[in-house]
């Protein structure tokens, strides 16, 4: 009996250290890899991280876009993908091709269909999550971002210690209410001792298609001086874009139906940042878009 115990001890040691150098293996394979978070819903963030990846994968690099936001994954449905995810002979999940350069996987392959009053049928667990991440085959990638659940949380922690090498970067709105967060959020991850590569402000001005006027639809000033004085490095702003609903809406992709946009111009000025072709100082952007 004892014999028995520990073999299969030994057994489970085995699986163990072979899933680990598997995940180990995939992820020294993705040369960079960026968590993409917010404080709070509703303030884009899915959006922007597609668009990011699109706009970045069209530069000839391979690009992977993993969703692992399980309170509502909704990238496949953004690109107009399937969320059903295929295995290959080793059991990892093999990511769906959205383009050459482009891959895609969602946690929300490992959620049960929903119920009549759009329930999940089983709630994901920690090691669910961390199964997910360490389990998708993507083989040789130049970039990785990950969509990660809003909010500061065990959640967040373990989608960021299951990818301890990935920079973060965080998103948020440009009222007080998204500044505010946004300032605990830096303040959790300061706590956690963890880097923060930059932000983003999405929803910033509204171009009229009528009056060709940029309109701000929210405030500005103390929701933008709270992140700022985080010191934490600013990427860029996303305005507004009524058609990006739409696209949202019907699974037709933004920068594919609108490749010459505001949103398209910003999200380019952010990747050559994020890439490091553009290292302009934060101060450049004070004169003109803070109340200090």
């Amino acid at each position: 009996m004892q014999r028995t115990t520990g073999m299969t001890q030994l057994i489970i040691t085995l699986t163990k250290f072979h899933k680990l150098k598997n995940f180990q293996e995939s992820m020294s394979s993705i040369k960079r890899k960026f968590l993409v978070m917010s404080s709070q819903g509703g303030v884009g963030k899915t959006s922007v991280i597609v668009n990011l990846a699109m706009a970045l994968s069209r530069r000839g690099v391979k690009v992977g876009l993993m969703d692992v936001n399980f309170h509502s994954p909704d990238i496949h449905t953004m690109l107009g993908l399937e969320p059903a995810v295929a295995r290959d002979s080793d059991k990892q999940f093999t990511p769906m091709r959205y383009s050459d350069d482009l891959k895609v996987a969602s946690i929300e392959s490992l959620m049960q269909d929903m119920d009549e009053t759009g329930v999940w049928g089983k709630p994901l667990k920690i090691s669910d999550i961390r199964r997910f991440i360490s389990n998708v085959n993507w083989g040789s990638l130049d970039y990785l971002f990950v969509d990660a659940p809003p909010g500061p949380g065990e959640g967040l922690l373990s989608v960021i210690r299951a990818i301890p090498q990935a920079k973060t970067i965080i998103v948020t709105a440009p009222n007080k209410i998204g500044g505010d967060r946004a300032k605990i959020m830096i303040n959790f991850f300061r706590k956690e001792k963890i880097p923060i590569f930059g932000w983003i402000e999405n929803m910033r001005g509204f171009l009229c298609q009528h009056c060709g006027k940029s309109l701000e639809l929210f405030s500005t000033g103390p929701g933008n001086r709270a992140v700022f004085l985080g010191d934490v490095p600013f990427l860029g702003r996303i305005p507004i874009d009524p058609h990006m609903v739409k696209c949202a809406d019907t699974g037709d992709p933004f920068l594919d139906k609108h490749p010459e946009s505001e949103i398209a111009e910003a999200c380019n000025l952010i990747i050559e940042k994020i890439i490091g072709n553009n290292k302009s100082s934060l101060s450049e952007d004070r004169s003109v878009y803070y109340d200090l």
